[in-house]
Order: C-alpha cells, then sequence, then structure tokens
C-alpha cells in the first residue's frame, strides 16, 4: 500500500473500527482488535517502527490509565478480565497500540508540530474518553467537566510524546 493519501485514509478507517469495536464490544473484540493490528503491520509501509511505537505505547498507555483508574478518575464496571493481572482492561491497552499505529501514518499533520499536537490532544482525547463512557465502556468518576480537564492535562502531554517518541523511533530505524 504506497498511495499515501489511500495509505492515510485506510489507517484512518482502521482505527475507527478499532476504537468502535472495543467501545461497543469491549472484551468480546479482543481477538478481532489482534487480529487487526497484525493486519495493519503486515501492510504497513513503516513495519519496523509501527512494532516499536505500538509497544511503547502500548505500555505507557496502560501506565498512564491505570493511573488515572487508581486516582478514580475511571471506573471500569467489567466484571471479568482477561488478564487478571493487567491493571485496566487489555481491550483499552490494545486500543493505546492501535492509536500508536495511526501516528506515521493518518496523523503525520501533527508531526513537528508540538504545540498543534498538544492542543489537539487536550482537545479531542477528552471527548474520545467521554464518548467511551456514554456507550458504557468506561465509567466517570468525577464530573464530565472535571473529567474533560484531566484527560485533557494528560494528553496535552501524551500526543505530542507519541510523536517524539517516533521521531527517535525513524531516526534510529533510518540509522540501521
Amino acid at each position: 500500500m504506497k498511495n499515501s493519501a489511500v495509505l492515510k485514509v485506510a489507517n484512518f478507517v482502521w482505527f475507527q473500527g478499532i476504537w468502535w469495536l472495543v467501545i461497543l464490544f469491549q472484551n468480546k473484540a479482543v481477538i478481532p482488535v489482534l487480529g487487526l493490528i497484525l493486519l495493519w503491520i503486515v501492510i504497513s509501509p513503516k513495519r519496523v517502527e509501527d512494532i516499536k511505537l505500538m509497544g511503547t505505547v502500548f505500555l505507557l498507555g496502560t501506565v498512564v490509565d491505570a493511573l488515572l483508574t487508581l486516582s478514580g478518575l475511571f471506573i471500569f464496571n467489567e466484571t471479568e478480565t482477561l488478564v487478571s493481572f493487567w491493571p485496566i482492561p487489555i481491550w483499552l491497552s490494545l486500543l493505546w497500540a492501535a492509536f500508536a499505529g495511526t501516528v506515521y501514518h493518518s496523523l503525520t499533520a501533527f508531526n513537528g508540530r508540538m504545540a498543534v499536537a498538544a492542543l489537539a490532544g487536550a482537545i479531542f482525547a477528552p471527548l474520545s474518553y467521554i464518548a467511551g463512557a456514554k456507550f458504557g465502556a468506561v465509567e466517570l468518576g468525577a464530573s464530565v467537566v472535571l473529567s474533560y480537564i484531566f484527560i485533557a492535562l494528560v494528553w496535552s502531554v501524551i500526543f505530542p510524546l507519541c510523536f517524539y517518541l517516533s521521531n527517535r523511533f525513524e531516526a534510529k530505524q533510518a540509522q540501521a
């Protein structure tokens, strides 16, 4: 898949599909989401970089959302977890990995524009979590306004950090 515009659209649609799967089906979506992530890795022109970034952001996002869960901001109403020792639902960790799969592709407009990335993260990421709450995937432990503010603060750092990491991985790959 070499055409840049086609790749960006396919990547955007791919991520949106994963978002809807995990929000609507949570744990029942894990296997299909793993399949979609593997599919992306197979077709990605930046396979190595994607794998590195997806793995890193999978762990980073798990820690971030685990801290937000421990703080009481996120409450997950799942009675069963697929992995008992994992601090958040595994589908949410997979969503972080899938998000990382967009950084080199459909989100390239933010690369090198850290202030714009911080602003976009602060505006749009909280909307995603709030939408997830509206669909019952998570319960917010604070008002919508306070939740928005806390998530906005976190994502004003996380979103630009993803581009910083992507540039580091890409530079190391170019040196190899």
